[in-house]
């Protein structure tokens, strides 16, 4: 029997980390990426300066609208402004979706009909993404039938899971039923029986 290759002890990450400090093509990759990073945050962060200098206008003071979202404090003068500036469009998906995680908050009930007609009608992925998000957040048990609608739209794509949980939450039998019976569907089906599973418990 042949002698075998010596066995060599893993590399701890310590020693990997000093190995790519010395790597000049490492080096060289990563500063590229930082690079590029920096840059789309600051063509993001140019990109909300109007939505941002409306909000201070309105005595909101925020540096960007991610300041506002998961905020514990309300913040009602804030929502028109947002509504407008989501309606407005053509900012980047990002801060698009930024707008819709704003107004993800129980008082922009009042925007419900508008933002059904932005979901339905978007001209990005990020407003569809935004709309949905605020939609769920926002829908009672009146818009039950709403929710239901969206869901069997597959126009609407996977923007649609945002949906399920809330039908369960606020559709009592109705929405059980319909959620059990996408339990198989390729795109809602997964997120279906997570949610129903978490709900028997």
């Amino acid at each position: 029997m042949g002698r075998g290759k010596k066995r060599t002890s893993p590399i701890s990450a310590t020693e990997l980390m000093a190995q790519l400090e010395k790597d000049e093509e490492f080096q060289r990759k990563r500063k590229i990426r930082e690079e590029a990073l920096s840059a789309r945050a600051a063509e993001l962060t140019a990109a909300e300066q109007p939505i941002v200098r409306d909000l201070r206008a309105s005595g909101v003071a925020v540096d960007s609208v991610w300041d506002l979202v998961g905020a514990a404090t309300p913040y009602p003068d804030a929502l028109p402004v947002l509504m407008h500036h989501l309606e407005v469009g053509g900012y980047p998906d990002r801060v698009a979706e930024s707008l819709g995680r704003a107004l993800a908050v129980k008082p922009s009930i009042i925007f419900w009909s508008r933002l059904e007609k932005l979901y339905l009608s978007s001209r990005s992925r990020g407003e569809r993404e935004g709309a949905a998000i605020a939609l769920a957040a926002v829908a009672g048990p009146e818009q039950t039938d709403n929710l239901i609608a969206f869901l069997r739209t597959p126009e609407l794509a996977e923007t649609r899971i945002y949906f399920v949980s809330p039908l369960l939450r606020i559709g009592g039998q109705t929405g059980r039923k319909f959620v059990e019976s996408i339990a198989e569907d390729p795109v809602l089906g997964k997120e279906a029986t997570l949610r129903l599973s978490r709900k028997r418990r």
